[in-house]
């Protein structure tokens, strides 16, 4: 999951909540379509006269697609570098170009893009796409939830409905708190997809220069010393320079080979 957060932290009241992170992401999602499913719809459907089928339909397939993309990122292997006889070919020609070596894999993994928490797995060449279809899934779950509940809020004010005045509160609650994380998360990949920048290249700042420094306009960050580097970094003032990304083609091209360029090909090392 504006800037993408460069430390996030999940510690609360002494506990590490972090191993516990995929299980709250998929229980709640799958929560909220039981509160979606059960009472929502049939709310809705019952005071405007709307067909079930279609809303159903409608987020039965959301739902599907969000959660089927999220079991897949936390399961799938994102791509590691390919191996024949134990021995990987990539390896021994050389770490391709934009991969890079991860704590829970063996073999470096092309096309790396971040460890994701919520998932509790690498985000790499083959499941990148997907774990941006999940986020996207989930802010698109969060907004209708959000306007599903407050249109259900004012409908059962007029029948005076407890428990589901509750269910409905509690899922607005959720709806609100999705938003909150899963909506950052997307600005931020939107940015890098369409510069066609990693996350693993953003947090290490390599196609980032300063303006006004101790050396001049146009300075690589990683030149500059820890104090100015840290005093600029506060301030907010690294600029992306395109000229040190040789992977920014435009930001038509650059969406285009995101969601179009084959991954699968066993000779696919990621390097676009």
């Amino acid at each position: 999951m504006a800037s993408f957060p460069r430390k996030m932290e999940y510690v609360y009241c002494g506990i590490d909540w972090k191993p516990f992170l995929p299980t709250a992401l998929a229980s709640s999602t799958v929560a909220g379509a039981i509160c979606v499913f059960f009472i929502q719809i049939p709310i809705i459907c019952r005071a405007t006269g709307m067909r079930e089928v279609a809303l159903y339909t409608t987020f039965g397939v959301l739902f599907l697609i969000t959660l089927g993309c999220m079991m897949y990122c936390i399961n799938a292997d994102p791509g590691q570098s390919r191996k024949t006889r134990n021995v990987s070919h990539d390896i021994e020609e050389g770490l391709p170009q934009r991969a890079h070596k991860s704590f829970q894999y063996r073999r470096p993994i092309r096309r790396y893009d971040h460890y994701c928490k919520w998932v509790k797995n690498v985000i790499g060449l083959l499941n990148h796409r997907e774990f941006i279809l999940m986020v996207g899934g989930l802010i698109a779950i969060a907004l209708l939830g959000i306007l599903m509940d407050l249109w259900v809020a004012i409908l059962l004010a007029e029948e005076g409905s407890l428990d589901a005045e509750v269910a409905v509160a509690l899922h607005l609650g959720y709806s609100v708190a999705l938003l909150a994380v899963a909506g950052p998360i997307m600005k931020i990949h939107f940015g890098l997809i369409s510069r066609n920048e990693l996350a693993q290249e953003w947090r290490s700042n390599q196609h980032y220069v300063a303006n006004n420094t101790s050396k001049g306009d146009n300075v690589y960050v990683e030149e500059l010393s820890d104090d100015e580097f840290n005093e600029i970094f506060d301030r907010g003032e690294f600029i992306y320079d395109k000229n040190r990304n040789p992977f920014d083609h435009g930001f038509a091209r650059n969406c285009l080979n995101f969601w179009c360029k084959p991954r699968w090909p066993a000779d696919s090392k990621g390097n676009f």
